[in-house]
């Protein structure tokens, strides 16, 4: 992962989101004046993107159908990251199909559901593991000529009954599309991060669990 550094005290993100929006704030407004780093992470905010490290496409006993599509991603940062990612979907012994976070929506085509971390200034995309402070926003990946409704629901372990901690969202597929919002976790037990997906002619469900680091 390539990361750019701060000139000084990195701006919180939830501060930067704040700023971006309208919010009054001279010390951010001279901070980015003379900070590469915390100024394109205010231009991407303008756009509500997110950092996205470069993820290799993964090696495993993995064939590429001949309808495998790739679709160049601009990487970007919330307060370090850049990078550029391609990412292919694949089919073979190893299929997404057989991943909790993997769904065929009729209509949409394969659905991959993933997160974004940011703690204290760093953004991971390969963590699953939540302490107190950390932010997260969710990302999905399917082929760039559909569109679909995505619905996150968030579950804690032991618990019936879900949170919504962000509004639904219609979003025209790509790759690694997040959608709008962050959320936060509490609490010292798993949560669930489900992801309902409609398209034109079907639904579908996939889920991923953020585990807690021991304190």
């Amino acid at each position: 992962m390539t990361n750019l550094a701060c000139i000084g005290e990195p701006i919180s993100w939830l501060r930067l989101e704040r700023f971006a929006t309208g919010a009054a704030d001279p010390a951010i407004a001279s901070h980015v004046a003379a900070c590469p780093a915390c100024k394109h992470c205010l231009d991407e905010i303008h756009g509500d993107l997110v950092a996205l490290p470069p993820l290799a496409v993964p090696e495993l006993r993995r064939r590429r159908s001949p309808w495998a599509w790739l679709v160049p991603a601009f990487g970007l940062a919330v307060t370090a990251a850049i990078a550029v990612l391609v990412l292919a979907p694949w089919r073979g012994e190893d299929t997404p199909a057989l991943r909790d976070n993997v769904v065929a929506v009729k209509g949409v085509g394969d659905v991959i559901v993933d997160v974004v971390r940011e703690r204290g200034g760093v953004v991971r995309d390969d963590v699953r593991t939540f302490a107190p402070g950390d932010r997260w926003k969710v990302v999905v990946t399917c082929p760039p000529a559909a569109s679909a409704a995505f619905d996150v629901s968030v579950t804690e372990a032991g618990t019936a009954t879900a949170d919504r901690p962000l509004a639904p969202a219609q979003l025209a597929c790509g790759n690694r599309v997040v959608i709008p919002g962050a959320f936060s976790i509490t609490g010292d037990r798993e949560n669930r991060v489900c992801v309902a997906i409609t398209g034109s002619l079907g639904t579908g469900r996939a889920c991923l669990t953020l585990t807690p680091e021991p304190r």
